[in-house]
């Protein structure tokens, strides 16, 4: 009990406890994230429309091109989105740290494999190049990954808070789809069925 305080003293002594609280609390809901990728998570301009819990898809004639997306991979190559064009792409933001991530990538091995034709392209974020590297061998993932180390690359993408974030490119290099936390092969497959109907 606060003995010999008023209202005011009161407020003042509890209200930035409450506040730090709530602060604390938040953190433990946002999962893999990190305040340095504060970015629109929104649709925005993109024009998705929600398929599912945390799947979006934007049908042709509505689909904005993707953004710039080039850097350096973890093998030391230079490596630019737009040489992947022609082709359906995948591209995966994650980090070693994340624990979806971790989850996820299985499904993400298990339909590259199944999709020869689809291109895959990973972007390790906010870490360094040992750790993801240390990944990359120990789950034996096949296709590059580019490093975005500052989280610079992916603050130009609708990427959402918390990693996974998925997107899928058409051909025209224009952003199909977008999965908001980690993909499955039951819910990746079929959207990359979807765009190969329509070529």
């Amino acid at each position: 009990m606060l003995v010999g305080r008023g209202a005011r003293g009161w407020r003042r002594a509890v209200l930035p406890s409450l506040a730090l609280a709530v602060g604390v609390g938040g953190l433990g809901l946002s999962g893999c994230s990190s305040s340095a990728n504060r970015v629109d998570a929104s649709t925005g301009t993109f024009k998705f429309v929600q398929q599912a819990p945390g799947q979006d898809f934007a049908e042709p004639g509505h689909r904005k091109a993707a953004p710039n997306l080039a850097g350096t991979t973890l093998t030391g190559t230079k490596l630019d989105l737009a040489s992947l064009r022609g082709k359906i792409v995948v591209v995966n933001f994650w980090a070693s740290w994340c624990a979806p991530c971790r989850a996820e990538t299985p499904n993400l091995l298990q339909v590259s494999t199944q999709k020869p034709d689809v291109a895959f392209l990973g972007v390790d974020e906010r870490e360094d190049a040992s750790p993801a590297q240390a990944f990359v061998r120990d789950y034996k993932v096949t296709y590059p990954s580019i490093i975005d180390k500052l989280g610079t690359l992916a603050a130009h993408w609708p990427v959402a808070v918390a990693l996974p974030t998925t997107f899928v490119l058409d051909p025209k290099g224009d952003i199909a789809a977008r999965f908001a936390g980690g993909v499955t092969a039951q819910t990746l497959g079929p959207v990359l069925d979807k765009l190969a109907a329509e070529t």
